[in-house]
């Protein structure tokens, strides 16, 4: 047992020495003092501050308030209409953005993400800026009314009184109806057959730097 705490004892790092060896000096005890002073006069001047809080007022300006700040998203509809989409942002100051359209782009993918191309119109296919009457200006919806196809008449005499009837007219030309908002026929958003809607590389732009909302209705 004596072989064991005697192994111990000689692990230990800092030894100590024989009170017969040691050797007080007088710089050593002004050292001394010196440092206890010192040490004391810390000790009482952080407990001081720290019994004693002190309250600092301070006022910061924002001078961002005023900036524009740039919104980038990228949002996948399942089974929605590109017509049906529209985009408003409101923020905490009151500002209103309702059915934002610039810089807005909507692209139709279907079923398995993939990016549905525009269908290009046909060979002949009228591009249709404006709603068209060919009987001359626009005539009352009633029992003499006949709608215009567009251009996609096959005879003088056809007339399309339906969205729908306008959609068949441009299949049997082979045409895409890249447009259907500025026909006079109402298309139901029903009708339109997209699959899923997503908006790549969209952002909302000239919208205040303060805290808000926006929404994809």
């Amino acid at each position: 047992m004596d072989g064991i705490m005697s192994k111990l004892r000689n692990l230990d790092a800092y030894p100590k020495i024989n009170e017969d060896f040691y050797s007080r000096t007088l710089s050593g005890g002004v050292i001394t003092l010196a440092s206890s002073i010192v040490m004391l006069l810390l000790f009482f001047s952080e407990l001081q501050l720290y019994l004693h809080a002190v309250t600092e007022t301070k006022l910061v300006v924002d001078t961002s308030r005023g900036e524009k700040l740039r919104i980038n998203f990228d949002v996948t509809f399942p089974a929605l209409a590109c017509s049906v989409l529209s985009i408003d942002a409101m923020d905490i100051s009151g500002e209103q953005h309702l059915d934002v359209r610039h810089d807005i782009i909507k692209k139709r993918i279907d079923s398995h993400g993939n990016v549905i191309e525009t269908r290009q119109d046909g060979i002949g296919s009228p591009t249709i800026d404006k709603p068209l009457q060919r009987h001359g200006g626009r005539l009352e919806h009633n029992e003499t009314y006949c709608g215009s196809c567009y251009g996609a008449e096959t005879t003088d005499e056809e007339c399309c009184n339906s969205c729908e009837e306008v959609r068949e007219a441009y299949q049997k030309k082979g045409w895409g109806l890249s447009n259907p908002d500025v026909i006079d026929q109402v298309c139901p958003y029903n009708i339109l057959t997209f699959n899923f809607i997503v908006f790549p590389k969209t952002s909302l732009r000239n919208i205040l730097w303060v805290e808000g909302n926006f929404f994809i209705l």
